[in-house]
């Protein structure tokens, strides 16, 4: 009985796992494009794709979304190199970005506004 039940276990958690790996996790159309600290696109910009962000003309990162993950309730562009804890919420009521240099509550968050 005691093997029964421990492929049974395993056998569940394959299928969750699998689940929570065919979320998609692109960055949303919406929250994609350039944006720019306070709005000021004349300045340093950061861009984002579907699966990359570059933040002030450095190097693309690769990076991945997480809907309704933030305190606030908004989706979260997560950094995919493990140990980056800064991040960018998109708030898609009011189509803008929260910079968290630090991560969640920690450091002041900075706004970013959409260049167009």
């Amino acid at each position: 009985m005691r093997p029964t039940c421990l492929a049974l276990g395993l056998l569940s958690l394959a299928f969750g796992t699998s689940t929570a790996f065919a979320q998609d996790t692109t960055v949303p159309k919406a929250a994609q494009g350039v944006w720019a600290e306070g709005g000021k696109c004349h300045g340093e910009t950061v861009s984002i794709t579907s699966d990359t962000l570059q933040y002030k003309g450095a190097k693309p990162e690769a990076v991945y979304f997480t809907p309704k993950d933030s305190p606030s309730g908004y989706g979260v562009i997560y950094n995919r190199q493990e140990g980056v804890v800064d991040n960018f919420e998109y708030a898609d009521d009011k189509d803008h970005l929260i910079y968290n240099p630090e991560g969640f509550g920690m450091g002041a968050p900075v706004l970013y506004k959409r260049c167009h």
